[in-house]
């Protein structure tokens, strides 16, 4: 176990080292012998880790998509917050990791990537479709199934909005206040969608295929509109008549929420147990005028688990 941890410990300098150098002169300037010198280490130990460059700028791309999508989930404290306040937290985590990373960011843009290897073209292919099913998951949430006739539009929009003061940021030297500029975002969406639902205007792009997203990302499957404002809605509920209950059973009730927010994306050998026992608690303390809506939810999760 020791040796593995040692094996790993190193191919994880390997990588920063390459970070570094592919930073300050681009991926095709850089050799692998100035990532060893950036080490202090022979050319050839590199090897042992990575069988060429291009398998190590695609550790590295790799390595960056799990990062930046670490920053667009939801964290255990904002259980509470409501879709549209999610939203936005996330977006302001993505603009403060960019500008972290500003020098390594800037490479990824002005350098042809995808024309270097066919396992990189494949990895921006499955990270643009992790990004999209990040986007319309967030859009269901928030609008529900009035946006659903406009959801690829919606996720366009969105996606080309955010692209644009990422570029301010990346080429411009534009210095943000993330959380404001991640505020103005989330409104500006509902600008957008608001006005398609309202117009009535005939979508530009074909209906979005979730499940062909879902299948390019790898996931067995995502918390879809309609379960998550089942969820809110029953949160709503258990909010609004916490005056009635203990402080510690009301806790307990929103951890609840939470957990079975994080099983519904899980497998569904996975889910079977834990979400009956989560949703028998809250049944336990739900108001009776809420228990129409508890029941919907039960239905939903069972049925896709």
């Amino acid at each position: 176990m020791e040796g593995w941890l040692a094996v790993q410990d190193k191919k994880k300098q390997v990588l920063d080292a390459a970070i570094r150098c592919f930073a300050r002169k681009g991926f095709n300037a850089t050799s692998i012998q100035e990532i060893a010198d950036e080490l202090g280490m022979a050319k050839g130990s590199i090897y042992f880790y990575f069988k060429s460059k291009d398998d190590l700028l695609i550790s590295v791309l790799e390595d960056y998509g799990e990062m930046i999508f670490d920053h667009m989930r939801e964290l255990p404290a904002e259980a509470g917050r409501s879709p549209k306040e999610k939203l936005a937290l996330q977006f302001e985590r993505q603009f403060r990791f960019i500008r972290d990373h500003l020098d390594f960011m800037r490479m990824l843009l002005r350098e042809p990537l995808t024309g270097l290897h066919p396992r990189i073209r494949e990895m921006m292919i499955r990270l643009r479709a992790r990004s999209q099913l990040w986007c319309a998951s967030h859009i269901l949430a928030i609008y529900g199934k009035p946006v659903e006739a406009y959801l690829s539009d919606a996720v366009a929009l969105i996606s080309g909005l955010g692209g644009q003061y990422f570029e301010a940021l990346l080429f411009e030297g534009r210095d943000f206040d993330e959380g404001r500029l991640s505020r103005f975002l989330t409104r500006r969406l509902d600008d957008l969608v608001t006005g398609m639902i309202e117009s009535e205007d005939k979508p530009i792009l074909p209906p979005m295929d979730l499940a062909r997203l879902r299948t390019i990302v790898g996931v067995t499957r995502e918390v879809d509109g309609e379960e998550t404002m089942l969820l809110q809605k029953v949160f709503d509920l258990i909010t609004a008549s916490g005056s009635e209950r203990e402080d510690a059973v009301q806790s307990d009730l929103i951890a609840a929420l939470s957990a079975i927010e994080e099983e519904i994306a899980k497998p569904a050998a996975e889910q079977r147990f834990l979400l009956r026992a989560m949703l028998a608690l809250l049944r336990q303390h739900m108001p009776e005028h809420g228990l129409e809506s508890l029941n919907q939810l039960e239905l939903k999760l069972v049925l896709n688990s």
